[in-house]
């Protein structure tokens, strides 16, 4: 009797141990599985661009893990289910989804920056691409370095530039100080680098509004010892180049702003015609561009003619430049006044003819109007809306 007491006593212990070392072993595998898990999901959130998969596809591949592991401690059968799933099919699922790096060139070979896009009334314009954002994505990466007070002075090559999906890095590490004057040289130097043929016109100049967004870096309108308030305006207008943003952007912030001027006090509007007077434009005569094409050169010309009209002629002036400007936005696409016929095909077309026809005027003013006004006042809602935009 004693002796079966004694075995049943023995038995219990050893249940006790073997639940005991289960017990231990299973926090064990907890453990181990949690790690695993976070460090899977820093891997995917670091890996995995939101550009590059769709974010119900993105909460998919972070929560498998977790649901795999769940399933994995039900039953048997979903054990080996999950194996086999974890050691062949998601893997190499894993290896599609996650991008590899790839050089400037080979990011520009695979997706392609620019397109060439007919402008209705005459012409044809080379306007960058959704793929072609590689600019504005290389100067936040040289900003935010800039804003850790580091900087590479300069020094980085096109074998240094990467991309990873659609996200920019510089592989070499920033080893000098964040200086104004040596993020004005990582800027000078980027231009330089990313300036390949692809942006590129036939003739080898830059194109449209690439070429403003490149003599802005290479020759910025500031000094390398700039007061607080312009080094803040120029990286303000530097993230907000037109070149960085789609022409419906660009041509809505000039709707934008010719609104904000008729709704402007006298001494406010003064200020934005003293600043359109000083703008240096680049052509002789802008008449001239308007003419090549027709849809610009009907409101050119629109009552020239007529004795009856009190309309002043423009003059090749950048006050009147700026007033044609605003006169195409309200009336470029009017059907004809006699005969009603349609003149354009769809609105689309006026955010490329007037924006695209003149480039570096369009981009000068919005420079003047932050770098000047910081586009405070009537200007603000018009600049907020443009920031928040593609």
């Amino acid at each position: 009797m004693a002796s079966c007491q004694e075995r049943k006593r023995a038995e219990r212990e050893g249940r006790k141990k073997v639940a005991q070392a289960f017990k231990e072993g299973a926090i064990w595998r907890l453990k181990l599985r949690i790690l695993t898990w976070l460090m899977w999901i820093l891997l995917c959130a670091e890996w995995i661009s939101t550009n590059r998969v769709h974010d119900g596809l993105r909460m998919a591949i972070l929560a498998a893990p977790w649901t795999i592991g769940i399933l994995y401690c039900s039953t048997d059968w979903v054990r080996d289910v999950c194996w086999v799933l974890m050691l062949y099919i998601w893997p190499q699922w894993m290896l599609n989804l996650i991008p590899g790096e790839r050089s400037v060139r080979q990011y520009i070979n695979k997706y392609g920056v620019v397109g060439t896009r007919p402008i209705e009334g005459g012409g044809s314009a080379v306007v960058c691409t959704k793929y072609g954002n590689l600019w504005s994505g290389f100067i936040k990466v040289i900003t935010d370095a800039h804003n850790r007070h580091q900087s590479w002075g300069g020094q980085f090559t096109m074998e240094d530039l990467r991309m990873s999906g659609h996200r920019c890095r510089i592989k070499r590490e920033p080893m000098c100080d964040g200086s104004f004057a040596n993020l004005l040289l990582d800027l000078s130097t980027l231009a330089r680098l990313l300036l390949v043929d692809e942006f590129r016109d036939s003739q080898g100049y830059p194109i449209s509004y690439i070429q403003e967004l490149y003599n802005l870096m290479v020759s910025p309108t500031v000094g390398s010892c700039p007061s607080k308030a312009k080094k803040e305006k120029f990286l303000k207008f530097l993230h907000n180049h037109p070149a960085v943003k789609s022409p419906r952007a660009v041509t809505i912030l000039i709707s934008a702003v010719f609104q904000a001027y008729k709704s402007m006090g006298q001494i406010e509007k003064q200020k934005v015609d003293d600043l359109v007077a000083k703008i240096k434009l680049t052509t002789k005569d802008w008449r001239v561009d308007a003419a090549l094409n027709s849809l610009l050169n009907k409101v050119l010309l629109f009552k020239y003619n007529d004795p009856n009209n009190t309309l002043t002629s423009y003059a090749p002036s950048s006050c009147d430049l700026f007033r044609f400007l605003r006169n195409f936005q309200q009336h470029g696409g009017d059907a004809n006044q006699g005969d009603k016929k349609q003149n354009i095909s769809n609105l689309e077309e006026l955010e490329y003819i007037a924006s695209y026809r003149f480039p570096t005027f369009v981009s000068t003013l919005i420079e003047d109007l932050v770098m000047v006004l910081d586009m405070q006042g009537m200007l603000q809602y018009a600049w907020e809306n443009y920031t928040c935009s593609a």
